[in-house]
């Protein structure tokens, strides 16, 4: 039996390893998808049965206004959307720097910004963040990646603060390395066994979202695999 899910789901990063995997577990459970892709060439990835694909820059402020200003009514958003940039801190260029925050940190908040006056009108709403377990303890050169991922666990704390009052959850996975043919292709020497694949980090994502998750907010939930 497929759990009582609300259907109407916001993917955004969808275009990943994990986000298209979450795509996938969403319309598998009867869903209606939304996921956003960003390219110059503004061209959209397949089209698909229940899933409507969203071209925005998460990191214009403007622009998420103008999109998700005139759509409403989500009932869960998944916020994939990310980057990742390793350098010491003394290495780390202004660019490097902008880019982490502007799209691991800033497009969350432009998006919760837009997204969580809806929910709060018909009071309910499924909210789940990725970060990173980096935050937890960042080693050598993952100081602006981790203090990118950080501001996203404090976002994950105020704003489950914010909706105490209503039937919105707010929480935050935290993954190691997942288990992508990039991250293999990057650090090949490297027991991949040990990583978590996106299936596992989705089932996790996803059961947040059901019913079994409603006691569960305001957590920043570590999934470490074997590392």
């Amino acid at each position: 039996m497929k759990p009582n899910l609300q259907k109407k789901v916001l993917v955004t990063g969808a275009q990943g390893a994990l986000g298209s995997e979450i795509v996938d577990k969403y319309l598998n459970a009867g869903c209606k998808v939304f996921g956003t892709y960003f390219n110059q060439t503004q061209e959209q990835p397949a089209s698909r049965e229940s899933l409507e694909w969203i071209h925005v820059d998460l990191t214009d402020s403007r622009w998420v206004t103008k999109i998700f200003g005139e759509r409403s009514g989500f009932d869960t958003w998944i916020h994939c959307a990310g980057g990742f940039r390793f350098s010491t801190v003394e290495q780390t260029t202004v660019e490097d720097l902008d880019f982490l925050l502007n799209l691991n940190l800033k497009s969350a908040f432009y998006l919760a910004r837009e997204l969580v006056p809806g929910m709060k009108k018909k009071n309910f709403g499924r909210i789940v963040f990725v970060s990173s377990r980096a935050t937890l303890g960042a080693g050598v050169g993952m100081a602006a990646y981790a203090a990118s991922k950080a501001g996203l666990n404090v976002l994950t704390a105020a704003l489950a603060e914010e909706v105490k009052a209503f039937d919105i959850t707010v929480n935050s996975v935290l993954p190691t390395v997942i288990d992508t043919s990039v991250n293999r292709k990057n650090m090949p020497n490297e027991d991949f066994s040990k990583w978590v694949s996106p299936a596992q980090l989705t089932d996790i994502i996803f059961s947040l979202t059901t019913p079994w998750g409603n006691p569960i907010h305001g957590a920043l939930i570590p999934v470490s695999g074997r590392l």
